[in-house]
């Protein structure tokens, strides 16, 4: 070997390879694995976060925070075990699970006492009146603009989010995945014209971390609910950001190898 043959060889080794691998079933399943064992630590620290007795708001919020924890969970799960043929039912899931979490953050930082009592008495959803005092429902996006800016709040992060872009991009093909709508239409027919579900893997993989993020949301906004800051020093914030920096930490290495976007 000559010796710019040697050169060659050792930068070539040394230089990061051009990712042109196109993502398998496999890498996916793989994503979804790592992504839910991050997802199970926030729910390990959320069972460590007593909730206040006797507040019928604290209980309510936590309820769907645990609710929105599990549809995560199972969105996941289905990714994980099926990644081929039940990825659209995995999607309709990210919908409930961030539905369940804007809901439960309106009932512990944004109802007031009545609006309180009218959605645990009336199971409408959030509510408000409109200038007649009559009770007209918050559309979702609305709701999702309105969570956004108390998340920045109990963040301490004046910069923009982008929940209610989130909510309001994907809203709709979710939807349309719950109630059959256009998008199981689009999901549910390969290149080649067979019948049954084809996601993207761009969507899935995008779906993964969004889903881990969520979960990340239910910690921050339960601490906050009982009064410990997202920033202060606490065992149970130490255990949900150590377990959210090993999951990126892989992720990045993952799509490091894979052609992007797929």
């Amino acid at each position: 070997m000559t010796h710019n043959s040697l050169k060659d060889a050792i930068r070539d080794a040394l230089e990061p390879r051009a990712a042109t691998r196109q993502p398998t079933a496999l890498d996916i399943a793989q994503e979804a694995r790592e992504a839910k064992a991050s997802l199970e630590s926030n729910m390990s620290c959320m069972a460590r976060i007593t909730v206040p007795a006797g507040s019928e708001r604290h209980r309510a919020a936590f309820q769907l925070l645990r609710a929105s924890m599990d549809y995560g969970r199972a969105l996941l799960f289905l990714l994980e075990t099926h990644p081929i043929d039940l990825p659209a039912v995995a999607l309709a899931m990210h919908r409930s699970q961030i539905e369940q979490f804007l809901r439960a953050v309106f009932v512990q930082f944004l109802a007031d006492d009545e609006q309180l009592a009218d959605f645990l008495q009336e199971d409408r959803g959030p509510r408000r009146k409109n200038e007649k005092g009559k009770w007209v429902a918050i559309a979702l996006k609305d709701l999702a603009a309105d969570v956004e800016q108390a998340i920045a709040r109990i963040g301490q992060d004046d910069e923009p989010q982008k929940l209610a872009r989130t909510v309001t991009n994907s809203w709709d093909p979710l939807c349309g995945l719950v109630h059959g709508g256009k998008a199981i239409r689009v999901m549910y027919q390969d290149p080649n014209g067979q019948i049954g579900a084809h996601v993207p893997a761009a969507i899935l993989f995008q779906t993964t971390v969004n889903a881990v993020a969520t979960t990340n949301l239910c910690v921050i906004a339960a601490l906050t609910a009982v009064g410990v800051g997202a920033f202060e020093e606490s065992p149970v914030v130490e255990q949900c950001a150590s377990g959210m920096l090993h999951y990126m930490q892989r992720r990045k290495a993952r799509m490091e190898e894979l052609a992007w976007p797929p």
